[in-house]
C-alpha cells in the first residue's frame, strides 16, 4: 500500500473523530475495507501523534482548540509576534542564502520584514508568505500540494518530497498551541509531515512561538524541542516550559 493511501486513511479517521468524538475499530475495518491489524496500526500511529486515545475496541478523540484561518490570526497578538520577527531577523547571517519559511501568521509577518532585505532564495508552501515576498527581488520557490484555505498554504501529502536535492541554510517554523506537549505542534497531520520534511532539509531550525501558544494545545506534535536549534518566544511563559526548552535547545525571550 502506498504511503499516500495510508496518510489519506489516517486523515479520514481524524475527520471522523472530529465529527463523532469516538469510533469503534470494527466500524473502521468495515468502512475502509482493511484488516483489523491495519486499523490498529493506524490508531497506534495517531495515538503517538497525540490525536486520540485507544480504548478497548475503539478510539476516543483528544480535544484541541481549532485554529482560526490565518488571515484572522495575523492581527491577533500582533505586537507579540512583531517582537519575535525582530529577533528572528537578527539570526540570519549574510552568508545564509537558502531560507525556508513554514506556514502561519508569524512566519508571514517575518516574510514581510524580509522583502526589502538583500536578495535571498526562499522555499515555502505558504501562500501568505509568498505574497509578502512577491514584489521583492528575492528568488521564490513554492512547495506544491493541495491548497488549504484556512492555512493559506500548499500542503503536500503525496509522500513525494519537493526539491529533494536542496538543503536549506536556515528555516523558520510556526506552531499552534504547545500546552501539555514536549515539542512544537500543528493542527493537521499533513502539515506535520510538511514541517518534518523542512526539518530534515535545514541546517539551522528556528521556531517562532508567541507566548499565548503555551495556553492551548494542538492536534499533533511535530517534533521534540531537542530537534530545534532556537526557540523564540515572549517573556513571561510558564517556568516549567522555559526550563524544558532550555534543557535541549537555545531559548530567546523577547
Amino acid at each position: 500500500m502506498r504511503a499516500s493511501e495510508i496518510m489519506d486513511r489516517r486523515k479520514a479517521i481524524v475527520e471522523l473523530l472530529q465529527e463523532n468524538n469516538e469510533i469503534r475499530v470494527a466500524q473502521l475495518v468495515k468502512l475502509f475495507n482493511v484488516s483489523d491489524e491495519t486499523v490498529r496500526k493506524d490508531l497506534t500511529y495517531l495515538e503517538k501523534e497525540g490525536v486520540l486515545e485507544k480504548k478497548f475496541g475503539k478510539a476516543v478523540r483528544i480535544k484541541g482548540k481549532a485554529l482560526e484561518p490565518v488571515l484572522n490570526r495575523t492581527p491577533v497578538n500582533k505586537n507579540k509576534k512583531i517582537k519575535l520577527v525582530q529577533a528572528a531577523l537578527e539570526l540570519i547571517d549574510d552568508n545564509e542564502h537558502l531560507i525556508g519559511l513554514d506556514q502561519g501568521s508569524t512566519v508571514a509577518l517575518l516574510a514581510n520584514a524580509l522583502k526589502n532585505k538583500p536578495t535571498k532564495e526562499f522555499f515555502s508552501g505558504s501562500l501568505a508568505a509568498i505574497l509578502e515576498l512577491a514584489n521583492s527581488n528575492h528568488i521564490i520557490h513554492c512547495f506544491g500540494g493541495v491548497y488549504s484555505t484556512n492555512d493559506m498554504s500548499f500542503q503536500n501529502d503525496t509522500g513525494k518530497e519537493m526539491y529533494p536535492d536542496i538543503h536549506l541554510d536556515i528555516c523558520f517554523f510556526g506552531s499552534s498551541g504547545v500546552a501539555n506537549r514536549k515539542g512544537f505542534c500543528t493542527s493537521s497531520l499533513v502539515d506535520a509531515e510538511s514541517k518534518r520534511m523542512l526539518l530534515r532539509k535545514s541546517t539551522k531550525k528556528i521556531v517562532l512561538l508567541d507566548s499565548t501558544k503555551f495556553e492551548t494545545t494542538s492536534l499533533v506534535q511535530v517534533a521534540p524541542w531537542s530537534d530545534i536549534d532556537i526557540v523564540i518566544t515572549n517573556k513571561g511563559i510558564p517556568t516549567d516550559y522555559e526550563q524544558m526548552i532550555r534543557a535541549c535547545s537555545k531559548l530567546i525571550l523577547v
